[in-house]
């Protein structure tokens, strides 16, 4: 009971660290000491508390589902955020149902390439989420050593399987030479690989110089760190093997721990 707490309907049991009373106070001391409370309510409004890259940290904002007005420099994300989520929730869906096709038919397969943030976020909620996956099969690649991509690609099939990029400047190295590599295995077998890309990225120049349709490109901000975007575009993967609603679920999930932190005291 004094090792524990309940929060958005989960159990958070600590109870079997090595942690004792007197560890616990000093913690908490440690929390009020460092005035965390002021720095989650600067988090929250916006505020550019990011000081080595000098941006607000607003992967909040990505979970905000049936919040109100988030500011950063004056203008509402808002509005963008929900646009683009609409954007890929219509994707993702013409994906699922098999209105979007690769040339050899509905997309059975979805290849997933990244790093850190762009690879770890995903991978890790479509294999938590396992027993919830009604669409295509997830695969995830980020190793620059070909043996991982060789084996990702292994028994798929080209021509009815769907590749992600994902890279904020599409010229991340590892990322790039695995996505050239995996255009190269699609195009053996598929006239037209690049209509069965798409881009999690915001550069545009790049994407069309590699031949992805801006139809199928979802930006995201400075403002999410890498191993917090999962909640948004990168986190298209998972919207494909789960769903949209079920993402949602998720997403507003995350908002009622959101809530829960921003308001909850130290104790």
């Amino acid at each position: 009971a004094d090792f524990s707490t309940h929060a958005a309907g989960l159990l958070m049991d600590y109870s079997k660290t090595n942690i004792d009373a007197t560890a616990l106070a000093s913690l908490l001391a440690l929390v009020d000491h460092a005035d965390v409370a002021a720095r989650r309510s600067a988090m929250f409004a916006g505020d550019v508390i990011n000081q080595t890259e000098n941006r607000a940290v607003l992967h909040t904002a990505l979970r905000n589902v049936d919040g109100g007005a988030i500011m950063v420099d004056g203008t509402d994300v808002m509005p963008e955020l929900n646009a683009t989520f609409a954007r890929m929730a219509k994707f993702a869906n013409a994906v699922r149902d098999g209105q979007f096709q690769g040339a050899g038919g509905a997309i059975t397969d979805v290849v997933n390439i990244g790093i850190g943030g762009s690879d770890l976020g995903p991978a890790m909620a479509a294999r938590a989420l396992s027993p919830y996956h009604d669409g295509p099969r997830c695969h995830f690649v980020s190793n620059v050593d070909g043996a991982d991509i060789a084996d990702a690609l292994r028994g798929l099939d080209a021509a009815r399987t769907l590749v992600i990029v994902a890279s904020k400047s599409f010229t991340t190295i590892e990322t790039m030479l695995n996505a050239r590599t995996a255009r190269a295995w699609m195009s053996e077998t598929v006239d037209d690989p690049a209509a069965q890309f798409v881009a999690i990225s915001t550069a545009e120049d790049e994407t069309a110089r590699f031949g992805i349709h801006p139809d199928r490109m979802f930006g995201f901000e400075d403002w999410v760190g890498g191993r917090y975007s999962v909640w948004g575009p990168i986190g298209l993967s998972l919207m494909l093997a789960i769903g949209p609603q079920a993402l949602d679920a998720v997403r507003r999930g995350g908002q009622e721990m959101d809530r829960h932190f921003k308001a909850a005291e130290s104790h």
